[in-house]
């Protein structure tokens, strides 16, 4: 089974604003990004997951319509594939957060939340879950087919980990820009990597 992970496309929100579990509108460039994200995607989807964030599920539709066979391409969403959640940091400009109060969680961001946010093992552990629930039983029905995952750069980060044994410290090493695609085989279960941040 080929699967594509696909982030989605860059926001309106700059980037000195901290955003993650947030709704944010996308930017204007959208048409452009989604032009360049189609030129990586070899093979149309024999179903696509996304996140609920509209972000996310904009770019899943029109991905869906875009296809050779937009008519029998199904569209879930799942809330497991969120954005990471920042808690009462949700919206505020970096430069708010007091000093310390992000020191700390940059320290241990794995096992530390922001207030009222999540842990990234919370993420990683919630990303997993949906993709041995939703993803893995497709292997067997579907072992020629293909998937799109349209979600956010912690969530693919997380997954990417998972595939190449990384510990979750190490996932903001993986470049990600927004309008990435990322192509992966799924053979059982062993995940051969095509490329990362197309």
């Amino acid at each position: 089974m080929t699967i594509y992970l696909i982030r989605h496309t860059e926001v309106a929100v700059g980037r000195s604003i901290c955003y993650g579990g947030s709704d944010v509108a996308l930017a204007d460039n959208y048409a452009e990004q989604l032009a360049h994200i189609q030129t990586n995607l070899a093979t149309p989807p024999n179903v696509i997951w996304a996140s609920p964030l509209s972000r996310c599920r904009q770019l899943a539709q029109d991905l869906a319509l875009a296809s050779e066979v937009a008519d029998v391409v199904e569209v879930n969403f799942d809330d497991r594939l969120r954005e990471y959640h920042f808690g009462d940091w949700e919206m505020l400009p970096w430069s708010d957060i007091p000093r310390d109060a992000l020191d700390q969680w940059m320290s241990d961001f794995v096992q530390l939340a922001p207030p009222n946010g999540e842990t990234f093992q919370a993420l990683a552990d919630r990303v997993g879950a949906f993709w041995q629930e939703k993803i893995e039983p497709m292997v067997e029905k579907h072992p020629n087919g293909t998937i799109y995952v349209v979600s956010h750069g912690g969530v693919i980060r997380t997954l990417l980990c998972l595939f190449l044994d990384l510990s979750l410290r190490n996932a903001y090493r993986l470049n990600l820009d927004y309008g990435a695609v990322c192509k992966l085989t799924l053979t059982g279960s062993t995940y051969q990597i095509g490329y990362i941040n197309r």
